[in-house]
């Protein structure tokens, strides 16, 4: 549900109610009043200062880290109707959890709509400059733009193949377990658009980023690093604060000699990985091979959502877990092109 005129201050008139009548809700007539205002319980627990945790030991005398899946919907009429959010949470825990993208991009904007008219400034030297301006002469102006940045958001999802008797005996906290981990493979999804994005544009005309070649072809040094930092830092005004390398290319970086002093780096003792200029260095499986992006995550991308997380709730309710499948409709658009630089070793 969008934030459509009005929506806003049902929610804040819903969840600000009295606490004993907040907690009065319950069961379909909770799960409808949610639904309606687009709400989750997690949201209702915190105006209740709660935790789902708490909250079924206290409604239904449950503990969710021993009890069953099959106990836990014998244990009250109501229970049913949390379980899909329950679901919901643990899968949201684990994008949280594992996926980098959160950390590279601007932020994560709500929309109407699978199309998006991505409001963009054109930056030049000759208008972006402060001048001296003579008394009564126009003063130079950069313009906020709408136009033809159109971006288009894709569904992706996951599907949970499994009968119910293959879960009835599991215990909640386990289920949670597998979901968190079903949740960072969407998130992984996830990251491999915004690294494919980052570099080939978000699909409206003029995203591309700027490429510049490695020193020698197929071969990689400190100098070609040093290279991105400057087109990026001194070319475009930017602070580079990540770049992006895949498993190849990370071990390519972490084998310069610059990055094996133990004085200023300390990977083989801890495993974390070296600040290369200051910037943080993200290993990407799905990074493209021969590609190093450069950038500043303040400036380069943002999410884009048109649906979060979407559980097949009445499954769930009714326990069929028969191919229950979970979806968000999103998508990422670049917010300022020359926010990052791509360093390429490929370029004969």
């Amino acid at each position: 549900m969008g934030y459509q005129e009005g929506i806003v201050k049902e929610r804040l008139k819903f969840l600000s109610q009295d606490p004993d009548r907040l907690s009065a809700v319950r069961g379909h007539e909770l799960y409808e009043a949610l639904g309606q205002l687009g709400l989750t319980h997690s949201q209702f627990f915190r105006a209740l200062g709660t935790n789902v945790q708490d909250y079924c030991a206290q409604e239904f005398g449950v503990d969710l880290a021993k009890i069953t899946v099959d106990r836990f919907f014998q244990s009250d009429p109501n229970a049913k109707w949390l379980f899909p959010d329950i679901v919901r949470e643990a899968v949201i825990a684990g994008m949280k959890r594992k996926p980098v993208y959160r950390s590279l991009i601007v932020g994560d904007e709500r929309i109407d709509g699978t199309a998006y008219d991505m409001p963009y400034m054109v930056e030049s030297e000759a208008e972006s400059e402060m001048r001296a301006v003579a008394e009564g002469a126009a003063i130079p102006e950069s313009e906020l733009t709408y136009g033809d940045r159109i971006v288009r958001l894709s569904k992706v999802g996951r599907g949970v193949i499994a009968s119910y008797e293959a879960v009835r005996r599991m215990s909640v906290d386990m289920l949670r377990v597998h979901l968190q981990r079903i949740g960072e493979r969407l998130g992984r999804s996830l990251d491999a658009r915004l690294a494919a994005v980052l570099i080939s544009g978000d699909g409206s005309s003029g995203t591309e980023a700027v490429t510049v070649n490695t020193e020698t072809t197929g071969t990689w040094t400190y100098g070609d690093i040093v290279n991105g930092f400057l087109k990026l830092t001194l070319e475009h005004y930017f602070t580079p604060t990540h770049m992006l390398a895949n498993s190849e290319l990370c071990k390519a970086i972490l084998d310069m000699d610059e990055f094996k002093d133990a004085v200023l780096f300390n990977f083989v003792k801890t495993g974390e990985f070296p600040t290369p200029l200051g910037m943080r260095l993200i290993p990407l499986e799905d990074q493209p091979a021969n590609r190093l992006t450069i950038l500043d995550a303040g400036y380069a991308a943002q999410k884009l959502t048109e649906q979060d997380l979407l559980v097949e709730s009445d499954k769930l309710i009714n326990q069929q877990w028969d191919r229950t499948y979970l979806t968000v409709v999103t998508n990422f658009g670049i917010v300022y092109p020359k926010a990052r630089v791509v360093v390429a070793s490929d370029w004969t």
